[in-house]
């Protein structure tokens, strides 16, 4: 497969596209021009040409008004992830043996992808980003809609893919010396999306495996290391009565941790560990609690854990009785 696309000053949005094509065609080339007898002799022409059909996509095209059902309008990146991410994360499903990676989970990967990435690519490559965020805050008053500023100027510091990208657009060198930053970066956003689709393919598939879990009440129990977190930002009407979550950590120990209050406020807890219990460690905390074998609470209250299920399950209630709620 050819794959042609603009030369100069490039972005995130066609590189991304190439590291989308090229993982599903290992053998592809990508040419960059202006000139238009060159570009068409590419398989696909993307971001350049003005034209849409099945093998131009140029999201800069007068006629093109495709955008998502919240308004994002599609850029290159997106565009191309609509087309081929589905088949992105079977490919990467099949390469990385994830054997769970079925229909269902494929499909929520794929949605995740397009809201946490490709959606802010797009954003960006529009230029709708400050005017998106505007339209979310919906700002009624001028001191609102200072605030609003100084929050997408803040943001700007963010150093995002689109930023990351272009600052391989160095400075003063040759059309040579370009094209070879851009295939650079193409490979590396190749091996960060492959990643990016693992994890995500492990993260719906472990959100499902948390739904399993909880049956209602104060108390999230796993005896697996799970994505939960992810699982209470995506239904947090089903877990609006958790407090808690019990789960066993890396290192073959268990843990307790608060729930945040929301997906915007992730660094408030629902119930945070008492005052009593906190930055205390193995036989200090034994004797606060007047239980046996914890390891420690954190400073803040988050979190805390013990050596056994038993003696963290205790912590957890002691936990839920004598915490400090939001």
């Amino acid at each position: 497969m050819i794959i042609a696309t603009h030369d100069g000053t490039f972005h995130a949005d066609e590189t991304t596209a190439c590291a989308i094509l090229t993982y599903l065609n290992e053998n592809a080339t990508i040419i960059r021009s202006r000139d238009e007898n060159t570009l068409e002799s590419g398989d696909l022409v993307i971001d350049v040409s003005s034209q849409n059909d099945d093998r131009h996509f140029d999201h800069h095209s007068k006629d093109f008004t495709l955008c998502r059902d919240n308004g994002i309008k599609y850029a290159t990146a997106g565009l191309m992830w609509m087309h081929y991410g589905r088949e992105f994360l079977q490919k990467t499903a099949n390469d990385a043996k994830l054997s769970y990676a079925d229909d269902s989970i494929i499909e929520a990967a794929f949605k995740r992808i397009d809201s946490e990435v490709m959606e802010m690519i797009d954003l960006n490559d529009n230029g709708q980003l400050t005017r998106y965020t505007e339209e979310l805050a919906e700002a009624k008053t001028q001191d609102e809609a200072r605030i609003v500023t100084s929050l997408n100027e803040f943001y700007l510091k963010s150093p995002d893919l689109p930023y990351l990208v272009s600052m391989m657009n160095l400075p003063n060198i040759t059309k040579e010396e370009q094209d070879k930053n851009f295939l650079k970066t193409v490979k590396i956003l190749k091996t960060l999306l492959i990643a990016t689709a693992i994890n995500a393919l492990n993260t719906e598939y472990g959100i499902k495996k948390v739904l399993e879990c909880y049956s209602g009440g104060p108390l999230l129990i796993m005896h697996e290391k799970l994505p939960w977190s992810s699982a209470v930002f995506n239904h947090e009407e089903f877990f609006k009565d958790c407090m808690l979550a019990v789960y066993p950590d890396r290192n073959g120990r268990w843990r307790v941790q608060s729930l945040p209050v929301s997906k915007a406020k992730r660094f408030e807890n629902r119930i945070s560990a008492p005052l009593a219990f906190r930055g205390l460690n193995d036989e200090d905390l034994d004797e606060a609690t007047g239980l046996k074998n914890t390891t420690f609470v954190h400073k803040s209250g988050f979190t805390g854990g013990a050596k056994t299920f038993e003696d963290n399950l205790a912590l957890a209630k002691l936990w839920l009785k004598l915490g400090l709620k939001a």
